[in-house]
């Protein structure tokens, strides 16, 4: 008998039975799918949370109290917004002991028309006092803008590269921040004065019946705690020392987003759950198949057992069966969801409300490699049964030796002189080579088909076996 090969033999195994083999992959594959998706939508979420919260460089925001919401949504969705306040509270707040700096922020939008270059969010602040934008500016080496400029995001792009109309009014574009992956890359900042313009022209009258002093208004007030400062006292002070019949309240970074940050762990959670459940599903599946398989197999394995293959042998099938199916299921989930996140991206963002995937090829390549790992592991774990068993059916069920009664089939000199034939010369020419006697065409019980005489000494369990010795 040629050489066992436990690869070659497990291969066709798995292609001779297509659709028990095709719905153990398809198992395979929605685990790892299921992995891939969701872990891609928590992450981007956690990272668009952890970005804007650095880059935002405030530690408590100061604005209108029934615009929380509309706040926290234009940090971490990229919403647009337009709330104001007086400005006569600006400097109520920036007295108080623990506040370091203090720096207003106007917030502006503009039209979906052909009066505006793009639909963007118009952000002014004051240089003197600034201390968000003016760090931005530091890191990209940009010039801070002055009366008549801009500084546009990097998901912006112009007609004409340095310039941008807003309300009809040209506007000089004296830099693009870096890519940040957060909303402000869709923003546009520019000082007070600049804001004074756009409002004081035809067409925002026109627009919006008014012509308000853009230097009494403030949209938000960010404000940096002094080093060893409480944040959290600190806001309280800030809302207690505000008169009651204020429109404002202080909310610490974390806190004005504290609603995305519950909604990205419960969704991370939700998220773990239903991998968990998958999994166990997926290997409550697969164990069922393997066994249901193994039992249908039964002669299959007695006619291996009988032709030399070990226990070892007979397990190791079984589990390279159950890695090639995790292996394959694995790689495929792993391969169509990454490619359904670069297909329906910007479809997954607007239905699921998440502002930006991380599509990176590095991201994706680890986070594949992740998914088929854990796809490998499931199944080699359902296999493990099945493979126990087949390990155990040679000693339950293989051929005795006459001499030491074990299932070693007469592998050894010793064992192979209790047989008649061994006084032939070509039988013992076969057993000096380790060649098992029953396995050697030369032997004179083989030869003459002696059945009645071998079936004596060597004692088979299963009908097939016996025919296939007999042959």
């Amino acid at each position: 008998m040629k050489q066992f090969i436990i690869q070659k033999m497990a291969v066709k195994n798995l292609t001779r039975r297509p659709v028990r083999s095709w719905s153990m992959i398809f198992f395979v594959f929605m685990l790892s799918f299921s992995l891939m998706l969701s872990t891609v939508l928590v992450d981007s979420m956690k990272d668009r949370l952890e970005q804007t919260t650095d880059r935002l460089g405030a530690d408590i925001i100061v604005v209108p109290k029934e615009y929380e919401r509309s706040m926290a949504d234009s940090l971490f969705l990229g919403e647009k917004c337009d709330f104001t306040f007086d400005k006569k509270w600006v400097e109520d707040v920036a007295s108080l002991e623990g506040v370091e700096s203090c720096s207003p922020q106007l917030y502006m939008q503009s039209l979906a028309a052909g009066c505006c270059s793009a639909q963007v969010q118009m952000i002014a602040f004051e240089p003197e006092t600034d201390f968000v934008v003016s760090a931005w500016l530091a890191e990209s080496k940009i010039k801070m803008p002055e009366r008549g400029e801009m500084i546009i995001g990097s998901q912006i792009t112009p007609e004409k590269e340095d310039e941008v109309i807003f309300f009809n009014e040209p506007f000089k574009v004296v830099g693009h921040l870096e890519r940040s992956g957060t909303n402000y890359d869709t923003c546009v900042f520019m000082t007070y004065e600049t804001a004074q313009e756009i409002m004081s022209s035809e067409k925002w009258y026109e627009t919006f019946r008014e012509r308000p002093d853009s230097s009494q208004l403030v949209s938000s007030l960010m404000i940096r705690a002094k080093e060893g400062t409480d944040v959290k006292a600190l806001a309280r002070t800030i809302n207690f020392r505000l008169a009651e019949d204020s429109p404002l309240a202080a909310y610490t970074t974390n806190a004005i987003m504290s609603e995305a940050i519950q909604s990205t762990q419960s969704m991370g959670s939700y998220s773990a759950i239903l991998v968990a459940l998958i999994a166990v599903l997926v290997v409550v599946a697969l164990l069922c198949i393997f066994t249901i398989t193994i039992n249908e197999r039964t002669k299959e394995f007695g006619i291996l057992a009988c032709l030399g293959a070990d226990s070892g042998k007979l397990a190791g099938m079984v589990l390279t069966e159950g890695v090639l199916i995790g292996l394959l299921g694995g790689f495929l989930g792993a391969a169509v969801g990454t490619t359904a996140l670069l297909i329906f991206k910007n479809t997954l963002m607007t239905v699921l409300h998440i502002p930006e995937l991380n599509t990176t090829l590095s991201y994706l390549l680890v986070l594949g490699l992740k998914c088929m790992l854990l796809a490998l592991l499931v199944s080699v774990v359902a296999s493990l049964y099945s493979a126990r068993t087949c390990a155990s059916f040679r000693q339950r069920n293989g051929p005795t030796c006459v001499r030491h009664r074990s299932a070693m089939c007469c592998r050894g000199t010793a064992c192979c002189q209790t047989l008649p034939c061994w006084k032939t010369s070509a039988c013992r020419t076969a057993c000096a080579g380790n060649t098992p006697i029953w396995k050697s065409r030369q032997c004179s019980c083989w030869r003459n088909l002696a059945w009645k005489r071998w079936r004596r000494i060597i004692r088979p369990t299963f009908p097939v076996v016996n025919a296939a010795a007999s042959q």
